[in-house]
This record gives structure tokens, sequence and C-alpha cells, in this order.
């Protein structure tokens, strides 16, 4: 592989892990809102979320192709499994 590929695939997963952190714990908190009754201050975060994500992967796949597109739904994956393994922490091992 040669040094461009290799630096947007870096990229595209550092980008990844970035976003899916911010989309993550942003669901955590939108949960949150709705189970204590707060729905008109989930929505619009519900929304930027979905906004924010959309946004990301597009750019990913416009300026960094395939692999870039790959490396950053693997690290926003990887995201996902680390805050809810801190949710699952904070909230005392619950399911």
């Amino acid at each position: 592989m040669t040094a461009p590929i290799l630096l947007s695939i870096l990229c595209g997963a550092l980008a990844g892990l970035a976003l899916g952190t911010l989309f993550f714990r942003g669901l955590a908190a939108t949960a949150r809102l709705y189970a204590n009754g707060g729905a008109r201050r989930a929505v619009p975060l519900h929304l930027l979320r979905l906004g924010g994500a959309v946004a990301g992967f597009t750019a990913a796949a416009v300026w960094g192709g395939a692999a870039a597109l790959l490396a950053m739904l693997a690290g926003f994956q990887a995201a996902r499994v680390a805050v809810m393994r801190r949710e699952r922490a904070a909230d005392g091992g619950t399911p």
C-alpha cells in the first residue's frame, strides 16, 4: 500500500472514533432525556446526531474513498463498544 492510502485509512479510523464517541454519547444523553420526559430537548439532539453522522460518512466517502469510509466505519463501531462499556459501568452494570 502506498502512503496516501495508509494516511486516508488512519484519518478515517480516527475520524470514526471521534464521530462514534460523539454519536453514542449523544445517544445515551438522548435516551436519558426521553426517559425523564424531556422530549422537547431530545428531538433536536436526535436530529443533530443523525445529521452529523450522515455528514461525516458522506465526507469520508467523497474525500477519502472506499478505504477511508471503511476505516471510519470500523472506528465508529469501536467507539460504540467503548461508549457502551463506559455507560454500563456508570449505571452499575445493569443491562
